[in-house]
């Protein structure tokens, strides 16, 4: 249906076990996906499931993925893979690849990295469709994710920026 009524169709690989025991599920649902989401340990299991040269080069994988074969050639594929502590890696169907730097935080700070992924995500996400670029959707995904990991659980402050 997303395909076929231009619709944005996203997916989080959400875990490394999803790519590792449901490659086949996941291979065949990737030529729907418009926008794939994953960390850099979800990106290793799917280059090892996969065979991939080497899986510990996130921006290879992210490349990997964006060029495979699509559904609805009206949309560009977006891959992003967040990295922890690293940049988060940006790579469209074409191969262009974009680096985004987190937002710093002292170690001390962090109290619980639950939910940041997800966090990440639904900020991209409400950004993109409201047609902001891509570099404003991560900023918004690095902000959320940035808010939840001060918090215990997956949760936010009272506050948080609508911006």
């Amino acid at each position: 249906h997303a395909a076929s009524e231009n619709k944005i169709f996203t997916m989080n690989f959400s875990a490394p076990f999803i790519p590792q025991f449901f490659t086949q599920v996941l291979d065949d649902v990737l030529p729907y996906m418009d926008v794939v989401f994953g960390n850099e340990g979800e990106a290793e299991a799917y280059a090892t499931a996969h065979n991939l040269p080497d899986p510990k080069d996130v921006k290879a994988i992210a490349t990997y993925i964006a060029k495979l074969p699509k559904v609805n050639t009206q949309r560009e594929r977006l891959v992003v893979f967040t990295q922890g502590v690293h940049n988060t890696i940006v790579v469209k169907s074409d191969g262009t690849v974009q680096e985004y730097p987190i937002i710093a935080i002292e170690e001390k700070d962090i109290v619980d990295c639950n939910g940041a992924g997800d966090a990440f995500c639904g900020g991209f996400i409400a950004k993109l469709v409201q047609g902001a670029d891509i570099a404003t959707a991560v900023a918004k995904g690095h902000y959320l994710a940035h808010e939840v990991i001060q918090q215990v659980g997956p949760t936010y402050p009272r506050e948080v920026k609508q911006d």
